[in-house]
Formats: structure tokens, C-alpha cells, sequence
């Protein structure tokens, strides 16, 4: 087999012109397409690296907040249970003193009415036995009882108070009544007249006619009109005093 330089120079110079026109036609198109798309992925890969750890800051914040979150709704559930708990304690402690109140006014009320009950039934007894006594002493109711109770009448008489006995003089003599009116229960006898007008007499320091009669309400006893005062010793006016007052005095 013979070689030709010239057909060889020009296959040479062929492979050369293809390899130029290969070259700038076809490689550097290519080239320059696969450099844009690799620039295409490395871009996108850069955009989904940046979407990523977008992604993973945001998770990261989405987590931080619901941990904020759990811990802000654990601290409201606290302070909302710690609330309940002390509006529950204030309204059994309301409730706690309400029920006091209306226990010690139901006290109150009960120990008042039986009070009442308790002052009304002294009452009452004071009353029935006033009239017992009454009726007693009106029974009893003499004239033994009666001149004894002139003999404490004068006997009273002579131990009032100076103060008392200087005040029944003034009105004495301020008055100007013609005599001193003495009630009995029963008629007196002439020396226990005379005796009460001594000690009538003594007490106003000079003479008073004095006038005597008969009251049988007073049941016994003596009753002296001096002015306007009146001095009395009967059963009558003792009663009614022991069934006035005796109710008052067990206040």
C-alpha cells in the first residue's frame, strides 16, 4: 500500500478544519448550554438550599412559638386556677360568714323571744299573784291589821330625813288647806288618832287640824293628804307597787 503526502496533508488538513468547525459550531453551543444549565441547577439547588433553611427557621420559629405558646397557656391555666381557687375560698368565706350572721341573728331572735316568753310569763305570775295577795289580804284585812299598820305609819313618820321633813314643812306652808285628810281601811280608835296627830304636828313644827275618815279600798292601812304630798302606809298602794315594779325590776 502507497501513501500519498498530498492526500495525507489533506486529510490531516480536513480532521483540523472539522476539528475548528466542531469546535466553534458545535462544542462551545454545548458547552455553553450545559454551562447555562448547570449554572440553572447549581442556581436552583442554591434557591432550594435558601428555601430550606428558610424552611428550617421558620420551623424553628414555629416551634419556638409553640413552646411560647404552651408555656404562656400553662401560666394562664395557673393563674386561672389560682384565681378560681381564690374566688372560690372568698365565697366560702362569705358563705361561711353569712351563715354566721343568720345564726347568731336566729339566736338573737330566739333568745329574745324566749326572753319575751320569760319576762311575760314573770308578768303574768306577777299579776296573778298580786291578785292572789289581793284577795288574800283583803280577806286577812282587819282592824288589828289596820292599827298596826298606823303604828308603822307614825313610826315612818318620825324616821323620815331631815331633807323630807323640811321639804313637807315648806309645803305646809305654802299651803293653805284647813287640814290634812287621813284615810283608814278601818275606823282608828281616839288615841291612835291623837298619836298620828302628834306625829303629824311634829313633822310640820305646829298645830293641823287634822280630818279622819274611812276608805275601805285601801284594804288596810293609813293614807295622810299633807298638801300636795301624800304620805300613806296600806296594803292597797303596797300591792299595786309590788305588781308595777316588781316586772321592771327583773330587766
Amino acid at each position: 500500500m502507497q501513501y500519498d503526502w498530498t492526500t495525507f496533508v489533506l486529510e490531516i488538513i480536513n480532521f483540523l478544519v472539522l476539528v475548528w468547525l466542531l469546535k466553534h459550531f458545535l462544542y462551545r453551543p454545548v458547552m455553553g448550554a450545559i454551562a447555562r444549565r448547570q449554572a440553572a441547577v447549581e442556581q436552583s439547588i442554591a434557591e432550594a438550599q435558601t428555601r430550606e433553611r428558610e424552611a428550617r427557621a421558620l420551623k424553628t420559629q414555629y416551634e419556638n412559638r409553640l413552646v411560647s405558646w404552651e408555656a404562656e397557656k400553662q401560666k394562664a391555666g395557673a393563674a386561672l386556677q389560682a384565681e378560681l381557687e381564690a374566688e372560690h375560698g372568698r365565697r366560702v368565706y362569705a358563705l361561711d360568714a353569712e351563715i354566721q350572721t343568720e345564726r347568731a341573728r336566729r339566736q338573737a331572735l330566739a333568745e329574745h323571744q324566749e326572753e319575751e316568753r320569760r319576762r311575760a310569763a314573770e308578768e303574768e305570775a306577777v299579776v296573778q299573784g298580786g291578785r292572789f295577795v289581793a284577795r288574800l289580804l283583803a280577806r286577812l284585812a282587819s282592824p288589828e291589821i289596820d292599827a298596826r299598820l298606823a303604828d308603822l305609819f307614825i313610826e315612818d313618820l318620825q324616821r323620815l330625813p331631815e331633807a323630807q321633813r323640811q321639804a313637807l314643812r315648806t309645803a305646809l306652808t305654802e299651803d293653805s288647806g284647813p287640814a290634812i285628810r287621813v284615810m283608814s281601811a278601818f275606823p282608828l280608835a281616839e288615841e291612835r288618832q291623837g298619836a298620828i296627830r302628834r306625829a303629824l304636828a311634829e313633822l310640820a313644827g305646829r298645830d293641823i287640824p287634822c280630818a279622819f275618815a274611812v276608805d275601805g279600798s285601801l284594804l288596810a292601812g293609813i293614807q295622810a293628804s299633807l298638801g300636795s304630798w301624800v304620805l300613806s302606809a296600806d296594803l292597797r298602794d303596797e300591792l299595786r307597787f309590788f305588781t308595777e315594779v316588781a316586772p321592771h325590776g327583773s330587766d
